[in-house]
C-alpha cells in the first residue's frame, strides 16, 4: 500500500513540473517495475539494457540524461557501477516514510531549476555514441573529449560549460565544414 502511495506522489510532482518529458516518466515506472519485482528492497541493481528495454528508451544517450536528471531531481538516488556484470544501484526515494529527513534537500527543492542544468561531465562512451550517431567517427570524439578534458570542461571565456551536447554540435559543425573545404 505504501508502494501505491509513492506512485501516486510520483504522478503528483509530474503535474506540477513542466520539465520531465515522457522518457523520464517511462524510466521511473521501469525503475519502479523492477523494484517491485525486487520486493521493494532499497537500493537494488539493474541492467541498463533491461531497463532501457522496458522504458521503450532507445538511445544510450537519452538513458543517461534521463537517469541523471531523475537523480539530480531527487526521485532516485542512483549510483553508477560501469561493470556490466554487477548492474548499477538504485534507490527509489519514499516520499511518504521516514526517510524525509535524509533526503530534505530533495524533498524542498523544486526539481532541476529551470534555468539551470544539472551538468555533469560525460563519459567517453557517451561522447563517442553521439559522435557516431552523428555519422563520425570515435577518433573525433576522443579529439573533443581529450580537448575539454584538458580545459575542465569550460568555454573559451573561462566560464563553466553548461551542456556538452552543444559544444560537441559546435565541434561537429566545424569538423564538417573542414572536411567539406578538402
Amino acid at each position: 500500500m505504501k508502494q501505491t502511495k509513492n506512485i501516486i506522489s510520483f504522478f503528483e510532482r509530474v503535474i506540477e513540473d513542466d520539465r520531465l518529458y515522457p522518457s523520464h516518466i517511462s524510466m521511473y515506472v521501469s525503475l519502479f517495475q523492477f523494484w517491485s519485482l525486487n520486493r521493494f528492497q532499497n537500493p537494488f541493481r539493474i541492467c541498463r539494457k533491461e531497463v532501457m528495454n522496458l522504458s521503450k528508451i532507445k538511445s544510450l544517450a537519452t538513458y543517461h540524461k534521463c537517469i541523471r536528471e531523475l537523480h539530480c531531481a531527487g526521485f532516485i538516488i542512483y549510483s553508477p557501477n560501469y561493470n556490466s556484470y554487477i548492474g548499477s544501484l538504485i534507490e527509489i526515494i519514499d516520499f511518504e516514510s521516514e526517510v524525509k529527513d535524509k533526503n530534505k534537500l530533495f524533498q524542498n527543492q523544486n526539481l532541476l531549476p529551470k534555468e539551470e542544468t544539472c551538468f555533469y561531465v560525460p563519459m567517453i562512451d557517451e561522447v563517442e555514441l553521439y559522435f557516431t550517431e552523428r555519422n563520425l567517427l570515435p577518433v573525433e570524439a576522443d579529439q573533443f573529449y581529450s580537448f575539454y578534458q584538458s580545459i575542465n570542461w569550460k568555454l573559451c571565456n573561462k566560464k563553466p560549460m553548461k551542456c556538452w551536447q552543444s559544444a560537441a554540435r559546435n565541434w561537429i559543425s566545424k569538423v564538417k565544414k573542414y572536411q567539406t573545404i578538402i
